[in-house]
């Protein structure tokens, strides 16, 4: 046992350490929160429903101004696909912001406080490259499937009802786990933080999120995802130069540093009671040296692994990033998920960095279970900040939950939409009736969100739990799902025979590893590295394998002829110029994409890891270094991905403005003078095209007097 005068082992850290009442031990808090929230359950609610009405009705109201005033019109195809022709920016800021989970902000800051430094970066490298390369899927949407509204649309085109039917149920499960880690995640955090009924959080979270999607679609959660952004990322830039500049308590990297130094000191005393077993305490187990400050780190790469496989799963079999890609205008899908996907990177590297690390700097007495349940970035928000820094941290969630929740409500609305009611139901179903369902498909999902956040938390699944599994069960459906669009071989009976057989044998691995590493099968055991890392490879590897090596006997030689053949439900004319879908274009698209897209993947998955390998455990200018990275990387990400949207519609905001302000019986005049022209260019095709040409002539004489 420690003496009275060595308690508290460390200055900075006093408050959370006592003598106890014989004066002979030095006990340590027993765990962070205690059971005690930290604000009333007021602002909780306030932040719910308060943030929930808000987005609401201002999310509602900007769609109609830009119906209103801009002349969109809210058809079926409006509200699944926003029209097909979404700029590079909001494509960016959408990737962001749907990819933004409760786990990026919660789980990456886990991952920080158990393994260090190289947390916080596997996260970041293992999540960013899925999104990178799928700009290649984007770019091949555009070319091979131009009409679709979903990715099993395609897979019904070209494999047929039996393999749509499988991969709907892999993309229906993708989305349901997607759900459920929001959920989880968001309702712990406000449910530690305010004390409201974790249950009552579960319902009340997807509400306001129901009511936009019902509203305005697509664009409407396009438009809130910006919103969302914007305040996300504000608040990334607070914490991080909290952190590592504005902070009395920590506030420069070296005072990090050395802290870091100290608190996995091997000589440091960590039995009972003055560090309890589930705490972080001394040297790190697979670390070089012990040490938080190394990526030679045993644990941090295993997760990296785990981390990469189940991303891809949840990139490339949740509809909605293949909704996002159908939105986006030909010229500017790669580049807006290029840029989306190194903006995105910033979040879990910087906000982990900083506040991940600051958890171990400030030894705060966190224990496994609220670290597993995301508990470590609002522990270090509250010993910085206070109630200010809760109440940062529960906005900063909020938002990240809602947005992607957004995003995953429209991805089963189309799918339920499109893949069901218009495939096997309702073949000539009207936009009207199309659109009814879609609402009310957003409607019952939304429901059935908060049903399952309550089912999950009752069975005691948590958020950490729940994120390493994810590539277990989904991981199969990636390299079919790819090899769909990218490999003309690829045949029916590979793609369902590896999808099935890749998840049985993946989840049959992951429970067999676990039963014979720890002769019991539970939550606890089955959540370890181990079971995970061996059920997450089978499950990716062998149903790519099988699906390859059935194409190779068997190839099907497909030419893309029934893709190109799905249609749109409303005839809409376009304003994108032809050439936006000119195939050379394209074919130049992709080329970029490959070029950079893989080349970052290297970069951040091979190249920066393996230049960080020669330093080992990192001394004070080379974490400087990293931590002047971390800065620099938030900061410009996110001045990019607040400034870019608004640049790029600037035109579309000036109209709205100048329409808002102008006389009504002016915008009627205006309005039937456009219905009147409409009549006349139908009566006359020619006159369309005519129209378009002179159209494209103005833009490109205006241009050029503006360079001159």
């Amino acid at each position: 046992m420690a003496s009275s005068n060595s308690c508290p082992p460390f200055g900075f850290s006093g408050k959370y350490y006592y003598n106890s009442d014989d004066g002979l031990s030095c006990v340590r808090q027993t765990s962070f929160f205690e059971g005690k929230a930290v604000l009333n359950q007021s602002v909780g609610y306030s932040v719910i429903l308060g943030f929930g009405a808000f987005f609401a009705i201002f999310t509602s109201f900007l769609v109609w101004l830009e119906k209103r005033y801009v002349g969109s019109k809210h058809t079926s195809e409006w509200f699944n696909t926003a029209g097909r022709n979404v700029k590079t920016g909001l494509i960016a800021s959408v990737i962001v912001s749907q990819w933004t989970w409760a786990a990026t902000i919660l789980q990456s800051s886990n991952v920080a406080w158990q393994y260090g430094i190289s947390g916080p970066f596997w996260y970041a490298s293992g999540a960013s490259i899925q999104v990178l390369l799928f700009g290649v899927m984007a770019i091949e949407i555009k070319r091979k499937a131009p009409y679709a509204h979903t990715v099993c649309e395609i897979v019904k085109a070209r494999w047929g009802t039996a393999a749509h039917v499988v991969f709907l149920f892999f993309c229906f499960m993708t989305n349901i786990i997607v759900t459920a880690m929001l959920l989880l995640g968001g309702s712990a955090v406000v449910n530690a933080l305010t004390g409201v009924n974790i249950y009552a959080a579960s319902f009340l979270i997807p509400l306001g999120v129901i009511v936009y999607t019902l509203a305005g679609g697509l664009k409407a959660t396009f438009l809130a995802s910006y919103i969302h952004s914007v305040i996300v990322h504000v608040v990334l830039v607070i914490f991080v130069y909290l952190v590592y500049a504005g902070s009395g308590e920590l506030g420069s990297p070296s005072i990090v540093y050395n802290r870091l130094l100290e608190v996995s000191s091997k000589s440091r005393v960590c039995h009972e009671p003055i560090s309890h077993g589930d705490q972080s305490c001394g040297p790190v187990g697979g670390n070089y040296h012990g040490s938080y400050l190394t990526m030679l780190s045993s644990g941090g790469l295993v997760f990296g692994i785990i981390n990469i496989v189940g991303n891809f799963g949840t990139v490339f079999v949740d509809n909605g990033y293949w909704v996002s890609a159908i939105a986006a205008r030909p010229s500017s899908t790669h580049k807006g998920y290029l840029l989306g996907g190194l903006v995105w990177f910033a979040v879990p590297f910087s906000l982990a960095t900083s506040l991940g690390l600051g958890a171990l700097a400030l030894d705060l007495p966190i224990t496994a279970s609220e670290a597993s349940h995301g508990l470590v970035p609002a522990a270090t928000a509250i010993a910085l900040m206070g109630k200010a820094g809760s109440v940062l941290l529960l906005t900063m969630l909020f938002m990240a939950v809602t947005s992607a929740g957004s995003s995953e409500l429209i991805a089963v609305s189309s799918l339920c939409t499109y893949d069901i009611y218009r495939t096997y139901i309702n073949p000539n179903a009207t936009g009207k009736k199309i659109l009814r369902v879609s609402r009310a498909v957003v409607l019952g999902f939304g429901c059935f969100m908060g049903m399952l956040a309550v089912i999950l938390n009752k069975v005691g699944v948590s958020l950490g739990w729940m994120y390493l599994a994810m590539g277990v069960f989904i991981g199969s459906a990636v390299l079919p799902i790819a090899f769909m669009l990218l490999w003309r071989k690829a045949n029916a009976i590979g793609a369902i025979l590896g999808t099935i057989i890749g998840c049985i044998l993946g989840v049959t691995t992951w429970l067999s590893v676990t039963k014979i590493e720890y002769g019991r099968v539970n939550l606890d055991t089955t959540g370890r590295n181990a079971p995970m890392l061996a059920g997450n490879l089978v499950s990716i590897l062998t149903g790519g394998a099988i699906h390859a090596v059935c194409s190779l006997l068997w190839p099907q030689n497909y030419e893309w002829d029934t893709t190109k053949q799905i249609t749109m439900v409303e005839k809409e004319k376009t304003e994108l110029p032809q050439e936006e879908f000119n195939e050379e274009k394209l074919k130049n698209a992709k080329s970029w994409i490959i070029k950079w897209g893989v080349g970052f993947t290297g970069v951040i998955v091979i190249l920066w890891p393996a230049l960080t390998l020669p330093a080992g455990e990192f001394n004070l200018g080379y974490f400087t270094f990293w931590a002047v990275i971390a800065i620099t990387w938030g900061t410009i990400g996110s001045a990019v991905i607040i400034a870019l949207p608004v640049m790029e519609s600037w035109e579309t905001i000036q109209s709205i403005c100048s329409g808002m302000f102008t006389n009504d019986r002016l915008m009627e005049k205006v309005e039937e003078m456009n219905i009147r022209l409409h009549s006349i260019l139908l009566a006359v095709p020619e006159g369309e095209n005519v129209y378009l040409l002179e159209k494209e002539k103005m833009k490109k004489k205006d241009a050029s007097e503006h360079q001159a």
